[in-house]
Order: C-alpha cells, then sequence, then structure tokens
C-alpha cells in the first residue's frame, strides 16, 4: 500500500485518454481544471432515485439532474459525487495549477444541498460501508499528496466512531478497513477493533475475502481472521478477480485459484485481472486472453488488448485501435488512435491523436460508437468520459500539459443524443 493520494487533492480526476501501449488499455488520469464531476444514481428512497452531477459555475460547484437543471446552487470550493446518500465538498479551498485542492475544509451534503456533516476535515473520502475516512491535522503538498495528520472514521451522522490515530487508511471494504500505524499494516472493523492484527510490511484491501499481505518480502494471502490461507512466497500478488489472482515469483507470472494452486501450467511476460470470464496476458510480446480454467481463448496476437466490457475489448494492432468479441473475432476494424471500454453500450474513440512521452493519447478528437462500430457522436471533443447515468462529460478548446493537467475550453455535459444538458462558459 503505497502513500494514499488525498480526495481533494485528486479533484477532478477523470480518465479521458486510453493509451492501450502495454497490456490492457490503460485510462489515464488527466486532472481538468474547472472540472464537471460524473456522478452515480443517488438513493432517496425505496423506490425513488435521482442522479445528481457536480458541475463549476462562476467558480464554484453545485449540482444539475440529468435534465441540466441546477438543483444545488454552486457555493462550494470543490464537491464530489453522491456516495451512500452523501456527497463530499470543500469549502475555503483553492486549486493550484497541478489542479489539486489544496487547503479548506471538507464536510457533508445531501440531495437537498443542505449541509449535514460540517466542513471540518482536512481531507476526506466518499462514504463507504456506512463510514467515510477523514484526517485531521494533513496537509496536501503541490502534487496532491497527503502528509502528516491522523486518520479516523465518522458515521452518517458525523459522529467519530474510530478515532484519528493511524498513519495511513483505505475506506472500508467487504467489512474491513486496511490501516497502517508506524509503517506497518493491519485491518481493522467497523467497530475499531483490530480484526487483523498491524504486522505486515505490506497490504491490499479484501476482495472475494481474502488480501495480499506481505511478509519478510514476500506476499501471500490471509483471509479475514487473519489466518494465513496462501503462504508468502511470490514477489507481486494481485487481488482476486473472479476466483483467480496473478502473481508473479522472479520472472514468471501465473494465475492462481483461491487455495493456491496454479490453474494451468502456462507463463505469460505480463497479465491483467479478469473481466467477464476472460484476462489479457502477454505471450511472445503479443497480447491474448485466457479464460478462468487458464485455457487459452483467444490466440496472442495483438500488440496490446483491454478488459472486455459489455461483451467487447479493445485492441491494438500495427498503432491502430479495435474491438474484438469474445471469440477473438474483429468487430469493429482497428482504425482508431485511440479507444476506451464500452459503458452503457457507446465507446470513445479518437482519431488524429498521437501518444505523447507519457504514455497518454494527445490531440486529436474524440466521438463515440456503438457496439456495431458506427459513429453516433462525431469526433468533436478535445476531451471526454465515459458515458454514466446516461451522461458524459466532455470538453471544447482545452489543453492538456506534459503532466496530463487540462485547462480551459468549455467543459460540459451531453447526452446520448450528442446534444448538451449542461454548458459551462470558457
Amino acid at each position: 500500500m503505497t502513500t494514499i493520494t488525498n480526495k481533494g487533492a485528486a479533484a477532478g480526476a477523470a480518465r479521458i485518454s486510453n493509451t492501450l501501449t502495454e497490456g490492457k488499455m490503460k485510462k489515464v488520469v488527466v486532472i481538468l481544471a474547472g472540472l464537471i464531476v460524473m456522478a452515480g444514481p443517488l438513493a432517496i428512497g425505496a423506490d425513488e432515485q435521482v442522479k445528481l452531477f457536480p458541475v463549476m459555475s462562476a467558480g464554484k460547484f453545485g449540482y444539475i439532474n440529468a435534465r441540466g437543471r441546477m438543483t444545488i446552487k454552486p457555493e462550494f470550493d470543490w464537491a464530489f459525487d453522491f456516495s451512500e446518500g452523501l456527497a463530499l465538498v470543500n469549502i475555503g479551498g483553492s486549486k493550484n495549477e497541478m489542479g489539486y485542492v489544496i487547503g479548506g475544509k471538507w464536510g457533508y451534503i445531501e440531495p437537498k444541498g443542505r449541509i449535514v456533516i460540517n466542513p471540518q476535515f482536512d481531507d476526506a473520502k466518499d462514504f463507504s460501508q456506512g463510514l467515510a475516512l477523514v484526517n485531521i491535522g494533513g496537509k496536501v503538498n503541490e502534487l496532491g499528496l497527503l502528509s502528516d495528520g491522523k486518520r479516523g472514521y465518522i458515521d452518517r451522522q458525523g459522529k467519530m466512531v474510530v478515532e484519528p490515530q493511524y498513519d495511513d487508511a483505505r475506506s472500508f471494504s467487504q467489512g474491513l478497513a486496511l490501516v497502517r500505524l508506524n509503517d506497518r499494516y493491519g485491518y481493522i472493523d467497523q467497530q475499531g477493533k483490530a480484526a487483523v492484527e498491524i504486522r505486515y510490511n505490506d497490504a491490499r484491501n479484501f476482495s472475494e475475502g481474502l488480501a495480499p499481505v506481505r511478509e519478510n518480502d514476500k506476499y501471500g494471502y490471509i483471509d479475514q481472521t487473519g489466518k494465513m490461507v496462501i503462504e508468502p512466497q511470490y514477489v507481486y500478488a494481485s487481488n482476486f478477480s473472479q476466483g483467480r489472482a496473478v502473481v508473479r515469483l522472479d520472472d514468471k507470472i501465473w494465475f492462481i485459484d483461491r487455495s493456491g494452486n496454479k490453474i494451468s501450467q502456462l507463463y505469460f511476460e505480463d497479465a491483467n485481472a479478469f473481466s467477464e470470464g476472460l484476462a489479457s496476458v502477454k505471450s511472445g510480446q503479443k497480447w491474448g486472453y485466457i479464460d478462468t480454467s487458464g485455457a487459452l481463448a483467444i490466440a496472442p496476437h495483438f500488440d496490446a488488448g483491454s478488459d472486455f466490457h459489455e461483451g467487447l475489448a479493445a485492441v491494438r494492432v500495427g498503432g491502430k485501435r479495435g474491438y474484438i468479441n469474445r471469440t477473438g473475432e474483429v468487430v469493429i476494424v482497428p482504425q482508431y488512435d485511440g479507444a476506451m471500454d464500452f459503458s452503457e453500450g457507446l465507446a470513445l474513440v479518437n482519431k488524429g491523436g498521437k501518444m505523447n512521452e507519457n504514455g497518454m493519447v494527445a490531440g486529436g478528437r474524440w466521438g463515440f460508437i456503438d457496439r456495431k462500430g458506427r459513429m453516433v457522436i462525431d469526433n468533436k471533443f478535445d476531451f471526454a468520459w465515459d458515458f454514466k447515468d446516461g451522461l458524459a462529460l466532455v470538453n471544447i478548446g482545452g489543453e492538456m500539459n506534459p503532466k496530463g493537467s487540462v485547462t480551459g475550453g468549455v467543459w460540459g455535459y451531453i447526452n446520448k443524443g450528442g446534444r448538451f444538458v449542461f454548458k459551462g462558459k470558457k
């Protein structure tokens, strides 16, 4: 577990460019100046949902609904998506030239815009499993890294249920939270009690009931009681996905099951997690896919390959990107300079862009295609975001510096017809 970047510092992070260099398509995090952040559906009642989207207007953040109507007036210095009925907002902070929010205090609002937990924290995260990770006394540097202070957890009423005491921590996942104290890692439960002793050199969140931990420079896996179920033996170990995990020993990479058994005798030069029953693997400098039994499902002959989403995966052949189906058949001919995963039936594609020194697709224009490869929204945006809850974030006229920060231009949300439901001012 590396140093955790503060949520405020990462304000406005949007994955908008697809490098598709080595391995799966990497969605590069780009900091957007004057960002409008996509939000997911917010549950209000058992049978009612409302979707709210943070937007910036006249230098302040508010929220619009899916039709573009401002439902929470702009009065916050930064704002994030709603999560478990509450949204994280900042008052008093300012964005530096790198796009990070420095200073101010973080608190939470409810769907009508009322502040329910007063801004008082130096850093904070979204609510997860009823609790939110907060920091008191920390500072964010110009690169967006949070240092100092102590981490604790609050409930939805703002009550501190786990007192700030940890040097680093993660949000709750599968009932436990990863914490660090004096360069050792362990896990606590939602009452703040030690569920797994704080003793490991490194650790990651639990996934599918298991977590990779490092002991004496080797990784193994523990269950949620702290029992070592796969002995430390690897120099790298990923989280489990669909019952499989990627591990590495020396220069060999392979997949194991939850018992630590190899799922096949195949070894790879690189590999990614399973998605929709397939995992991209690199062999002989080319990428293909295996199934969960370990059998080769699609022979390696692509220069790069992404995860499968909605039944399709982006691949790179000879510098151009297209899409394959689960049998390996090319269903959208490689013709794009950038290509993103499908989301809500549409995928972002770029024409005219080139990969820069940081592995990001720069330049060109982004548009959207459907699953048959038809261009349904023309390539006319300088930057764009996947569709989520029926809307997509787009930018016209912005510029990206070598570090990935995007400034200027006009930001807005479009619907699947390509029409703006909200459009900011330059």
